[in-house]
């Protein structure tokens, strides 16, 4: 790949499909993710109705996704890639032209979670864009690459979720009630989802050369396995840690520590959200520095220690600037971390890397909104905070003593270069 002295000039035509079509991807979920459960019911379905819906679909989506440890690299990346979007427009679909609860189950369990959470660690697409990017740049730039993904799809989730007030505009222009109003955004889904996959089906042979093909894999037999499971342990506790903070449960607390109202809640957390946007390429150009693995750890140290303090300060303001700095320094180890799972483990194994990892992060954090509740309630309102930095501790201890001494190709060859380079400064200066 060719450098080019042009910005972003290293982002080849393969990374822009991709980075395009997760955008795409993400507006569109993000479009039906706020009126979701508004829509459900509007039908006439109870709020027990809509969570099953709703966990019916995330079981659906976790099997899908641990399917695609066995077949991701058998089938093609490229093919999945194409078919669960188009499984995704399916879904949209389905929930657009029926009404009857046992079809929308049906729908959600097969293709319905994907249209709910896809890009999220529960479905399938995200693994497989992961293992797919790094194949279309240099290692190099596979950091740089995450990290503008990253944005891109929180810049689709801020978008996307301005662009859900669209019904309320669709009822008086069209002259029709609002289911109907709901129906014509799942639609409008369905059509993002079909680009999406479009754009997938314009990706160049590259992404699967060289990992297509054979049979299915066993990931017990992978030659990294090891690697590739103690890293899945490890970040579930992450995982597991993150959601007791999240962002329904940050909003209740300063709605009853401090009064906020909801717009000045909305305030807070779309400024934590914009924050977490520049921090990733932020990481990026650390990463670059300092390496992988010690943007992952270093960074996280000051998130730990300002989500321990949050519930402690005597003041809003102070508060909220120290969830400012949580959600600055909290999010810069995934583009990191992303780049360092698929450089540690062979190009044929990224989508078992991939995968493993993220469905062990959903399997265990998907009880901890509940947990935290319970602890808010059971013993107090910091409680939820402080568990989650303890929990982010063991996990970046964890992490370091595991990998420390585990470094990417291009770390290594870049060690090697300045051990060279110190040899022959040494010779040069005995010499003289």
């Amino acid at each position: 790949m060719a450098a080019s002295t042009r910005p972003l000039g290293w982002v080849t035509r393969d990374a822009w499909l991709m980075v395009s079509a997760r955008f795409l991807r993400t507006f569109a979920q993000s479009l039906i993710a706020v009126f979701f459960g508004i829509y459900l019911i509007e039908l006439g379905y109870s709020l027990v109705q809509m969570g099953l819906l709703v966990t019916i679909g995330s079981v659906g989506s976790a099997l899908f996704a641990t399917l695609i440890v066995f077949i991701g690299d058998t089938l093609g990346r490229r093919r999945l890639l194409i078919g669960f979007t188009a499984m995704m427009a399916l879904a949209g679909l389905g929930y657009a032209f029926t009404e009857r609860y046992t079809l929308l189950a049906f729908v959600s369990f097969f293709v319905g979670s994907l249209a709910i959470s896809g890009s999220g660690p529960r479905g399938p697409v995200q693994p497989l864009e992961q293992a797919a990017l790094p194949d279309t740049t240099t290692a190099e730039h596979r950091t740089d690459l995450f990290a503008l993904a990253g944005m891109g799809e929180r810049a689709a989730r801020l978008v996307g979720t301005i662009g859900a007030a669209a019904p309320a505009v669709l009822v008086p222009l069209l002259g029709v009630n609002e289911i109907t109003a709901f129906k014509l955004m799942f639609v409008v889904y369905a059509v993002l989802m079909l680009v999406s996959g479009a754009m997938y089906g314009l990706l160049s042979p590259a992404v699967d050369s060289g990992v297509s093909g054979g049979g299915w894999r066993n990931p017990l037999r992978l030659e990294s396995r090891r690697t590739i499971f103690t890293l899945a342990a490890i970040v579930s506790v992450d995982g597991f840690a993150t959601r007791f903070v999240f962002f329904s449960l940050v909003g209740a607390w300063f709605y009853r520590e401090y009064g906020f109202d909801v717009s000045e809640v909305a305030y807070v957390l779309a400024g934590s959200t914009a924050l977490n946007m520049v921090s990733l390429w932020v990481a990026a150009r650390l990463a670059n520095r300092i390496g992988l693995l010690n943007t992952v750890i270093y960074t996280h140290i000051p998130a730990v220690a300002a989500t321990i303090a949050i519930p402690f300060v005597p003041t809003a303001w102070l508060a909220v600037v120290l969830w400012y700095v949580r959600a600055f320094f909290g999010q810069m180890d995934v583009p990191a971390r992303q780049s360092y799972m698929m450089a540690i483990v062979n190009r044929d194994e990224r989508v078992a890397m991939a995968s493993i990892t993220n469905v062990s992060q959903a399997a265990v954090g998907a009880a901890t909104p509940s947990l935290a509740t319970v602890l808010w309630q059971a013993v107090s309102a910091s409680a939820p905070f402080v568990a989650s930095g303890a929990l982010k501790t063991v996990y970046l201890v964890g992490l370091y003593m595991a990998f420390k001494d585990v470094h990417p190709p291009e770390e290594q060859e870049r060690a090697e270069r300045k051990r060279l380079e110190r040899e022959a400064r040494r010779t040069g200066s005995a010499d003289a």
